[in-house]
């Protein structure tokens, strides 16, 4: 499905509003709220290792399939 803004980025903006560490259900309920097509959560995880993969993110296994997501920041 084409979307108008990268999922990625959506994600970002929603890490960008938390001033701390947030679980990936909490992330992932608030994503699907904030956009007007349906994300499926491997579209989701996809995002999330894009982010982590990039530097922005750090993603940090709690248990099993529970994460938590920290924004470290935007590279300069």
């Amino acid at each position: 499905m084409w979307r108008e803004i990268p999922l990625h980025y959506v994600v970002l903006e929603r890490l960008r509003k938390h001033n701390g560490p947030v679980t990936d259900e909490d992330l992932y309920e608030e994503v699907k709220k904030s956009t007007d097509y349906e994300v499926p959560f491997s579209d989701f995880l996809k995002a999330l290792m894009k982010l982590e993969m990039r530097g922005y993110v750090t993603v940090t296994l709690i248990k099993e399939n529970v994460r938590m997501i920290t924004y470290i920041g935007d590279k300069e």
